[in-house]
């Protein structure tokens, strides 16, 4: 386990913004986690553009939604068992892992941009790549989430997670607004095989990391005992109600809002507002400016307590922005609807990871932060059915619906589940505290070793000897014990039936004492 630096100051002031990084494994999980942030969106972006091109114009908003869906499914199949193996295995060996695999099928999606015309052939392998791509991102999330804490500790947590949002939310917009260029310039293919280079980094910085999981189970690692940890994680959400119920709030808002705005978004931009491949980054960096300033504040007031509140007021905001993002077809509508649809989604995914991140024990953090996340494999999941329906309809009838619908769901959770806007990290944090005292004297009271007593006795007083009739039937045993020779006294002649009797000692007599000749006088 990688200890903390000794010339930190961790006293119980307000740690700074920059505080995060003075814990050298950190550093190495930012570098790596914000260089392969800034290389997806030429994955997602491209795939969508990819499709949008080669499809037919009757079925392209269906085809581009299976993109989602297939992202989706992947992640939902993968994500319970994600945050199993999480609590499970090393966390830096799985990330290693799953960023390897990353590499090996995103090269072979560009493969197929690369050397086949987009037929349906072509069609099929790339979703079912996608698919196991996805998959890949399953497992890597809630294992990263989960390590933050192991490394920073709780004063520091919702800082580093902050800080990771931020520049996630900085590199994003970079590679989104140079995305539309660098498919003009070296084509679809070119464009997705760069992104390899972000998995490349974080197996180079993960490997460099000095951290290792300290609490590796040794237990077999079989089919039954990874559904057994699925259920513990969701027995555990389950009977806590904030957590069950902000995991709620974000699979509501994502799956209404993010399909229509990120995945659905590119095509929304390009064909109802009008803008081209080249200019679509320039609408984009709205959404990218919004979350990073949101991210940034979020960083500089890190201690902020009632993170639920947060939580609750960046679902709101995300939803209205819908509404501004959808009601108008003109660019300034989809810049201003970016920047409160950034602002909001950052706002509640920084918030919620770090509250949720203070609420759970390590043991199982793994398997609720998979849940957690289970709100993005939702949203990519239900892009199908709102594509096809988008189809039917024109997205212009669609996305105001969506809208509206999302406001009022998303308004009710926040008014009749309060326990969502009271939820405070200090609180959790003071919890947890105690839970894991208790947890620790009931295993060290189940574990120390107990002093044996003897049992209280009675012992006689000192009995008369006994009279020579009675020594003949006395055994020998009777020297060891008072409490025995006073049974043996007492019962003289009982012996066990089944117990061949021994022979009695005879007594010997006494020699007789020779007589002596009388003297003579």
């Amino acid at each position: 386990m990688a200890t903390r630096p000794k010339d930190f100051d961790y006293s119980e002031r307000r740690p700074s913004m920059w505080a995060p990084f003075a814990v050298r494994d950190f550093r190495l999980l930012f570098i790596g986690f914000t260089l392969g942030q800034a290389m997806m969106p030429l994955q997602f972006v491209t795939q969508i553009f990819w499709v949008q091109s080669h499809a037919d114009p009757s079925v392209a908003i269906i085809l581009i939604g299976v993109i989602g869906t297939m992202r989706g499914t992947g992640m939902l199949s993968f994500g319970l068992f994600g945050g199993a193996l999480a609590d499970r295995f090393d966390r830096r060996k799985l990330l290693m892992a799953t960023q390897g695999g990353a590499l090996i099928l995103n090269l072979s999606i560009a493969a197929i941009m690369w050397l086949t015309p987009g037929d349906t052939p072509a069609l099929v392998a790339f979703f079912i790549l996608t698919f196991f791509a996805s998959s890949m991102f399953a497992v890597d999330g809630p294992t990263r989430q989960a390590i933050v804490p192991e490394i920073l500790g709780p004063r520091l947590t919702p800082g580093g997670i902050a800080l990771n949002t931020a520049a996630m939310q900085l590199a994003m917009p970079i590679s989104i607004f140079g995305v539309g260029i660098l498919v003009t310039e070296i084509g679809f293919a070119g464009t997705y095989a760069l992104s390899g280079l972000g998995h490349v980094m974080e197996i180079v910085t993960l490997g460099a990391m000095a951290y290792r999981s300290n609490f590796v189970r040794q237990a077999s690692h079989g089919f039954k005992e990874t559904i057994r940890d699925v259920g513990d994680g969701l027995s555990y959400t389950r009977r806590h109600s904030a957590v069950l119920w902000i995991i709620i709030l974000l699979v509501v808002m994502m799956a209404l809002g993010f399909p229509p705005t990120a995945n659905l978004g590119p095509t929304w931009v390009t064909t109802v507002v009008g803008v081209s491949f080249a200019k679509f980054g320039f609408i984009a960096l709205g959404w990218g400016g919004g979350a990073f300033l949101a991210s940034t504040l979020l960083t500089r007031f890190a201690a902020i307590d009632r993170k639920g509140l947060l939580v609750a007021g960046g679902a709101v905001l995300f939803t209205v922005s819908f509404l501004i993002f959808s009601i108008g077809t003109t660019w300034p509508f989809a810049v201003i609807g970016n920047i409160g649809l950034g602002m909001g989604m950052a706002t509640t995914q920084v918030s919620s990871t770090s509250l949720i991140a203070a609420m759970t024990p390590n043991h199982v953090r793994g398997r609720v932060m998979s849940l957690l996340m289970l709100n993005m494999g939702v949203a990519q999941a239900v892009t199908l059915p709102i594509a096809i329906l988008g189809q039917a309809v024109s997205l212009q009838t669609m996305f105001p619906i969506l809208a509206f619908i999302s406001i009022v769901l998303v308004g009710a959770i926040v008014i009749f589940r309060p326990s969502i806007w009271r939820a405070r990290v200090s609180t959790a944090l003071s919890e947890q505290a105690s839970a894991e005292s208790e947890a620790r004297a009931e295993v060290e009271a189940r574990t120390a070793p107990h002093p044996v007593e003897d049992p209280p006795q009675h012992i006689p007083s000192t009995p008369p000897l006994p009279t020579p009739t009675q020594t003949t039937a006395l055994p020998a045993i009777a020297t060891l014990h008072p409490v025995l020779l006073a049974a043996a006294r007492d019962h003289p002649n009982k012996t066990d039936a089944k117990t061949d009797a021994k022979p009695t000692a005879k007594r010997i007599p006494k020699p007789a004492r020779p007589r002596l000749a009388p003297t003579e006088d």
